[in-house]
């Protein structure tokens, strides 16, 4: 009876003993992983303010630092990463984050960021891949606009490669899928227009007049879009309500005033009087005259430029079949230019405007 109650008091005694042991050592492996955490947290913000000051060298190694007690933490994983990117530690970089990528495939951040490294190694066709994975990947609701930003990056990066229609293609999924931001949506628009999506455009910044009339960057948008089309009188009516809207757009009034002289010169805008359809004929032919005066003009094309000249000598007043003629004469010479002119390009925009509108019209 003794023995046994002794054996009882020795086995709760050690029982007791080993529960604190445990105890203790959770106690102290606890706290061990708290100071872990806490060294690597400190190094992981020094490495973010060395960043922000443009000290890559330095704030690689504070994050490398960091990674040694947390090497885990994806947070710190990340920006390691974009350190060496940003210092041209490329190779260590791509090994690191296509291990990222491994794990976390469908993140658009970690697409974005290959995408950029593939840029940086020249790689286009994986840099416009991981492009789209980065748009088209998972974004938490919160980083609408960092999806956007990697969205702009993949137009620009084809528009810089001449693939337009790709970046047509993207523009108007960007603005199908913008919020209700003019100045977004407007920037699609001049987008479009210089990617030659005149149409497109077009249908973009009506919507944006319609949905505010008073915006003077919409009207001004549609009269490029106009002005592209050839539509050069829709083209002025917009500018001049751009106008109305913003007196100062000093851009604006250049445009109209290139418009007006274009209007002012073509002869075969519709619904003209037939004197000033005269008048313009006249008009467009001296000036033909004149940019090819600027020319060394072989002796073999004289006798033409005579020719054309002397039809300018009192003809006869309001002749249609002259104005036509005066036209017909205008056309033939820009036709020849390239043979009188050789590869020198003209100096008088409104002119040529006018005739690629005519020719190509």
């Amino acid at each position: 009876m003794f023995l046994t109650t002794n054996t009882f008091r020795l086995t709760t005694s050690l029982s007791l003993l080993l529960a604190l042991a445990v105890a203790v050592t959770g106690f102290v492996s606890s706290v061990y992983r708290r100071e872990k955490q806490a060294l690597g947290e400190k190094h992981y913000q020094s490495g973010q303010q060395l960043q922000q000051q443009s000290n890559l060298p330095a704030a690689v190694e504070q994050y490398r630092e960091a990674l040694l007690f947390s090497p885990d933490k994806v947070e710190y994983r990340v920006s390691f990463v974009a350190a060496l990117i940003q210092s041209g530690q490329l190779g260590e970089a791509e090994s690191h984050l296509d291990q990222l990528l491994q794990e976390d495939p469908t993140n658009g951040v970690l697409n974005l960021m290959r995408a950029r490294l593939a840029i940086r190694r020249n790689a286009v066709p994986k840099a416009i891949d991981y492009y789209r994975r980065a748009v088209y990947e998972y974004w938490p609701p919160s980083q609408a606009n960092e999806r956007r930003q990697a969205r702009w990056e993949l137009i620009d990066l084809l528009e810089r490669k001449g693939r337009r229609e790709d970046a047509v293609g993207e523009l108007m999924t960007l603005y199908a899928n913008a919020p209700a931001d003019a100045k977004l949506r407007a920037k699609v628009g001049f987008e479009l227009l210089d990617n030659g999506a005149t149409s497109e455009a077009m249908q973009v910044f009506r919507d944006l007049t319609r949905a505010s009339q008073h915006d003077s960057q919409a009207h001004r948008g549609l009269g490029e879009a106009y002005f592209a089309s050839g539509d050069f009188i829709s083209a002025r009516h917009e500018y001049e309500r751009a106008l109305r809207y913003n007196p100062k757009d000093r851009k604006v009034s250049e445009s109209l005033s290139f418009t007006n002289a274009i209007i002012d010169l073509d002869p075969e805008l519709s619904g003209l009087p037939s004197a000033e359809r005269f008048r313009r004929s006249q008009n467009l032919l001296r000036r033909v005259l004149g940019d090819l005066g600027g020319c060394s003009v072989p002796e073999g094309q004289k006798a033409q430029l005579d020719a054309a000249a002397q039809l300018l000598q009192s003809p006869p007043q309001n002749d249609p079949d002259w104005a036509l003629q005066l036209q017909k004469t205008a056309k033939q010479l820009w036709a020849a230019r390239s043979q009188i002119c050789g590869a020198k390009p003209t100096d008088d925009t409104v002119l040529a405007t006018v005739f690629e509108r005519i020719l190509n019209g």
